[in-house]
């Protein structure tokens, strides 16, 4: 049997938990290149189909209060493992549905395998790779995750055009069983030298003592900021750049599906890059609360010119979208600050919820977007499909400036985590 460093191969497991991030995060966003596809075969108005997509967040959001215990008490393989299991189900429930009841379902059975990706990425990386290196690879996942979602956009989109949406989805179902024996074989919990394989037999998960740990947690004002903050950073990927992003550039720019398709994976582009970096920044400045204070302010004036001024040129909503992404992306260092706030033996379950936090805006953006566009809609149509205005979609999505303005706000009551070390 080949033999490999410890070194190396924490490198290669907590890789192989971002490969599944990025695909679960594939499969999150699919509607997104599908709108008039699915409105058509479902017959769906907008608030319904903000409702069918936000089905993986009804099933995402609620299991973060139980991941990170999970995932403390009994280890990332076993779970990551049936985490995989879930998503292909579900992607392939999805993709043989034919009433939204049935999508719906499959929606859910995604969020629900989706909601251990993340968390496992920081429970591994925590087991795994030297300290030093933890803002910097949660970055680097984020950032494969948004390189999934750049290839939603800009190639999938194409194969919904070409193969139909129902044979797109099938594509993810593949990956999956791909991806399932991978995981098994390969992800181990921690390292282990010898004398914690001859205890292992009388270890015992530690219920009493994770549910005080999590009580702990809830009680921690600074960890319910922390996410908010986070929650309303993540609205530049949950309402606009995964969701209403592309139909709402369409109509209010008159542009191109792929001209709008491009601008929103500009902004997916931007947390590609952005995040990795800012992980560094934050890094080598000792500095979590600086960067999230100026990340959210800078972001709302980006998505507030992105959305209110139509009239200019393409190449300039590129460029603001994708610079967008780069400053929301500070979103990252909410993980980092909760990691901070809470000892070690605690970092999966404190991970896990500060993004129950975060995917709040996932669950509540999506559907209340398409809440207020059915309430300005004027009654057009066209083939059965609501009409909306461009004046309806900037009044939908005027939720983003002002949830960035107020992350803001709320950095004011954060306190510095930077010049803390983790337990």
């Amino acid at each position: 049997m080949i033999k490999i460093k410890n070194s190396t191969l924490g490198w290669i497991i907590c890789t192989l938990a971002a490969i599944f991030y990025c695909y679960e995060y594939l499969l999150r966003i699919a509607p997104s290149v599908m709108v008039p596809e699915l409105m058509q075969t479902f017959q769906a108005t907008a608030t319904e189909f903000g409702i069918l997509s936000a089905f993986f967040y009804f099933a995402y959001t609620p299991m973060q209060i139980i991941v990170g215990m999970l995932l403390d008490l009994y280890g990332p393989r076993r779970i990551l493992t049936l985490a995989v299991i879930t998503c292909t189900i579900g992607s392939y429930v999805f993709s043989i549905s034919d009433i939204i009841l049935v999508a719906a379902i499959g929606r859910a059975l995604i969020g629900f395998g989706s909601a251990f990706a993340f968390v496992c990425v920081l429970k591994l990386t925590h087991s795994w790779l030297p300290q030093r290196f933890f803002a910097l690879f949660v970055g680097l996942a984020t950032a494969l995750g948004m390189l999934g979602a750049i290839f939603q956009i800009t190639i999938l989109g194409s194969f919904v055009q070409n193969l139909g949406w129902k044979q797109t989805i099938n594509i993810g179902t593949i990956v999956g069983v791909c991806l399932v024996p991978l995981i098994w074989l390969i992800v181990r919990d921690k390292p282990e030298d010898r004398a914690s394989r001859k205890n292992k037999i009388n270890t015992k998960p530690q219920y009493y003592e994770t549910f005080i740990g999590f009580l702990k947690i809830l009680k921690n004002p600074q960890m319910w900021i922390n996410g908010f903050i986070g929650c309303l950073m993540y609205l530049s990927l949950s309402a606009f750049a995964e969701m209403w992003g592309i139909r709402s550039l369409t109509v209010i720019y008159q542009t191109s599906v792929y001209s709008a398709g491009l601008a929103c994976s500009l902004v997916f582009l931007g947390w590609l890059v952005g995040s990795p970096l800012i992980g560094y920044i934050s890094d080598i400045t000792n500095s979590r609360k600086i960067p999230i204070a100026v990340g959210c302010l800078i972001s709302s004036i980006l998505i507030a010119l992105i959305i209110y001024l139509p009239q200019m040129n393409m190449k300039l909503l590129y460029t603001l979208t994708f610079l967008f992404g780069v400053f929301s992306s500070c979103e990252v260092l909410c993980f980092a600050v909760s990691s901070e706030n809470n000892p070690k033996t605690l970092i999966a379950t404190a991970s896990a919820f500060t993004n129950f936090l975060i995917m709040i805006s996932g669950s509540t953006a999506q559907p209340l977007v398409g809440k207020i566009l059915d309430a300005a809609w004027s009654g057009r149509t066209l083939d059965g499909i609501r009409i909306y205005s461009a004046a309806n979609y900037q009044l939908a999505l005027t939720i983003l400036p002002i949830g960035f303005l107020l992350g803001f706000v709320l950095t004011f009551w954060l306190k510095e985590t930077g010049h803390k070390k983790t337990y």
